[in-house]
């Protein structure tokens, strides 16, 4: 009887004992992270600049022509690298260019006959040896003129290049006729270049000669080079509305003429900041933060900010020198989220 007054209760238990399973606990997420400590250093200030490579004047040569010609035949085009004594261009005298030589010529006889008579005033006293040295030079150059003119006039004119180069440009066209001293080609040495680099206006009066600059190539990653800025040009091109900055590129950095290149130009110094990776540096509509690790957790620090340069940022206020600052992982963190650092050496 007893039995049968318990059995209401033992189907309430096998009841109770179908109902869901006891939830599990909730496990707190912990962020793998890497550390950087702030630092007190001298943080450089640094003017950003683009610019191309191009031929340095120095190493330019032009080859004129002497008398009036015209252009036969080119043997080369822009850009061609030529050696020192390859033909270049042909030309071949002009009527004009002939009566040139004729006149040389006539130019030469009466600067001797002038000499020989200077030397007979001499004879009589009425001439120093000054007057008599200028008459003879005199006469000497209008004879070497009159003769080189003479080897070419009536012949088929050739200029070679006078060194080993590339060919920066072809200042005329077969047929073209030519004025005396008229350049006609330009060569230029491969190993002198320079940057030319554009500076905004309000940076210009900041950069200066001699000022350390860095300049890398934006098609070839190998290319860098460190340099001086050799003269700085503050006359504001109408093109670009910029000044410039030139800066010798040393023979063999893998630079071309016509490369684009950027550049960072120090022009200052900014004495010891309290400065962290830029990479731990965030912002959002509240304004700037890091994020500060500090007994396992990551601690959200809201800072004032300064200058920024070479991958670091200055900190005016919020942190100081020796804080562990967290810049890999940071971009994920939430304020009092759990965290561990990655071995060093280790990305997290």
């Amino acid at each position: 009887m007893k039995y049968l007054q318990l059995l209401p209760y033992l189907a309430l238990a096998a009841l109770a004992g179908c109902g869901e399973p006891p939830a599990e606990a909730v496990t707190e997420p912990v962020a793998l992270v890497s550390l950087e400590r702030a630092v007190t250093a001298d943080l450089p200030v640094i003017v950003h600049s683009y610019g191309r490579i191009e031929f340095e004047p120095s190493g330019k040569h032009t080859l004129n022509a002497e008398i009036e010609a015209r252009v036969l035949a080119l043997k080369a085009v822009a850009g061609d690298r030529v050696e020192q004594g390859q033909e270049i261009v042909q030309l071949v005298p002009s009527s004009a260019g002939e009566t040139a030589v004729s006149q040389a010529s006539r130019d030469a006889a009466a600067a001797r006959a002038a000499a020989a008579r200077t030397k007979r005033l001499r004879a009589d006293g009425l001439a120093g040896d000054a007057d008599v040295e200028a008459a003879d030079t005199a006469a000497r150059d209008l004879s070497e003129l009159a003769l080189s003119l003479e080897a070419r006039a009536g012949s088929i004119l050739t200029l070679r290049a006078p060194v080993s180069g590339i060919v920066d440009g072809i200042l005329a066209a077969p047929g073209d006729l030519i004025a005396p001293g008229t350049a006609i080609v330009q060569l230029a040495s491969p190993s002198a270049l320079q940057a030319r680099l554009g500076i905004e206006v309000e940076d210009a009066p900041r950069v200066a000669v001699g000022a350390s600059v860095q300049v890398r190539s934006l098609d070839n990653s190998a290319s860098q080079t460190d340099g001086e800025i050799r003269q700085v040009d503050t006359r504001i091109d109408p093109a670009t509305r910029m000044a410039s900055a030139l800066v010798a590129i040393p023979a063999g950095r893998g630079f071309l003429p016509g490369e684009a290149v950027q550049a960072d130009i120090t022009v200052g110094t900014h004495k010891a900041a309290v400065v962290v990776a830029r990479a731990a540096v965030f912002n959002d509509e509240s304004g700037t933060y890091v994020f500060l690790a500090r007994e396992g957790t990551a601690a959200l620090q809201r800072v004032e900010t300064g200058l920024t340069s070479a991958g670091q940022t200055e900190i005016r206020k919020g942190v100081t020198t020796g804080d562990d600052i967290i810049v890999e992982g940071a971009a994920t963190l939430a304020d009092g989220m759990r965290i561990r650092t990655a071995p060093a050496g280790a990305a997290p």
